[in-house]
């Protein structure tokens, strides 16, 4: 009996394994990204280039697979030599479509992680301190999607459209910590190009 359990175990394994070229990528990513919500508004942010540092993905089956991804995106803010910067660490679920010879990668996500920094001249010299030592801290949705050129072993190219909106609760600095509950959502729209390599 034990044999019989230790055989369906091993060839349900092997049928999983097997049952399509499941893969496991890694890229880099960059493009631009719009500014938009309270914290834009309130500190008159521009659009400004956005960094996909690390962009992990893998494959469960045709369909299905799950993504993490570390992103970055600074603001200039009008009229200054300063700047916000917007980093995001998400993970969520990735659904495959074939569309004709590429593939559609629609990924939405959560950013348990979100931190926001203003950096710059005038950040160091503002009438309420040095706000280079202040970061907020919150958390982010992220409507992904990438247009991905090849998916075989080897370098592939991808177009990444995602839409980000999200809220910063908490600011930290060199006086301790304190929520916020209001005008401080974020949001942007991102569009930029990546290159992975499939495993």
């Amino acid at each position: 009996m034990r044999k019989h359990f230790l055989i369906l175990i091993a060839a349900g394994f092997f049928s999983l394994s097997n049952a399509q070229d499941s893969k496991f990528y890694a890229g880099v990513g960059l493009g631009y990204a719009t500014a938009g919500g309270d914290v834009a508004d309130e500190l008159d942010l521009s659009g400004g280039l956005n960094i996909n540092f690390l962009n992990l993905g893998y494959r469960i089956n045709e369909t299905w697979g799950v993504t993490a991804n570390l992103s970055s995106s600074g603001h200039p803010i009008d009229d200054t030599d300063s700047a916000v910067g917007i980093g995001l660490f998400s993970i969520g679920p990735m659904i495959s479509f074939p569309v004709g010879n590429m593939i559609w990668d629609f990924k939405p996500q959560y950013a348990f992680s979100a931190k926001g920094v203003i950096r710059g001249e005038d950040a160091q010299n503002s009438l309420l301190g040095d706000l280079e030592d202040v970061e907020f801290s919150g958390d982010a949705f992220i409507i992904g999607n990438s247009l991905v050129m090849g998916t075989s072993k080897g370098f592939s190219w991808s177009i990444d459209f995602d839409y980000v909106f999200g809220k910063f609760n908490k600011v930290e600095g060199p006086g301790g910590s304190a929520d916020i509950d209001e005008d401080n959502k974020f949001n942007n729209f991102k569009i930029g190009a990546g290159v992975r390599y499939n495993f």
